[in-house]
């Protein structure tokens, strides 16, 4: 990473005063870039998104990993657009510096300036793409947790999604407290009771729901 500070001719932008000092943090700069979180962590990735309110089943938190995983690729895939044609324009550069006027001070100038930015496109590019396969291994890894841990359909999203809908709208049927207005009490109990009637079961009146949720049965105990 140490072609950077030469890529980037950033010292002569800093005052005297400060060059010493930009100097000498250099190395953790350079190892920053390297080491800096990009996107999710496998933590955040099963804490985070893949949050049992929202994803309360293992099919559930699997298809999302999907969607998450396939993200990732496509934009993996336009990034590899966007460094071919970075990489044509180094091509370029260095073809015009070859064929240069060599009395030709400015455009020698201008032709260095573009090529360095090309090179630090270049290195950002590299270090986006190694961090977009990292988080396309993640949710892989994630994937085969789900499969391993219990038996589903993975070729179908439908399959699971009236159970695991009915579950996420039942956990947050539990957080209404006496504070919740009724739209977003109907917001609940409007699709809550939709999916019971084509699962088969009971619907819920919004009498009993307003009952419980005064009487405190409906919302998260607080202590």
């Amino acid at each position: 990473m140490n072609e950077l500070a030469k890529i980037s001719k950033v010292h002569p932008l800093v005052k005297k005063n400060r060059q010493q000092q930009l100097a000498k943090l250099q190395p953790q700069l350079d190892e920053g870039l390297v080491k800096r979180q990009y996107w999710r962590t496998p933590t955040e990735a099963r804490f985070s998104v893949l949050n049992d309110a929202s994803f309360p089943t293992n099919a559930s938190k699997y298809w999302q990993a999907v969607r998450e995983q396939s993200t990732h690729y496509e934009e993996l895939i336009r990034l590899s657009f966007g460094h071919r044609r970075n990489e044509i324009k180094i091509k370029r550069i260095k073809h015009k510096l070859k064929n240069l006027e060599s009395d030709d001070q400015f455009g020698l100038m201008d032709l260095e300036v573009d090529l360095d930015e090309c090179l630090f496109i270049r290195q950002s590019y590299e270090l986006q793409a190694e961090n977009r396969v990292k988080e396309l291994q993640t949710w892989s890894d994630i994937m085969a947790e789900l499969t391993e841990a219990e038996d589903f359909d993975t070729t179908n999203v439908d399959t699971h999604q009236a159970q695991s809908y009915l579950q996420t709208l039942e956990n947050r049927r539990k957080t209404l407290s006496p504070g919740s207005s009724q739209p977003e009490i109907m917001n609940v109990l409007g699709p809550l009771n939709t999916l019971r009637r084509l699962l088969g079961l009971d619907e819920l009146s919004l009498e009993e729901t307003m009952k419980e949720i005064k009487d405190g049965r409906g919302e998260r105990t607080s202590r």
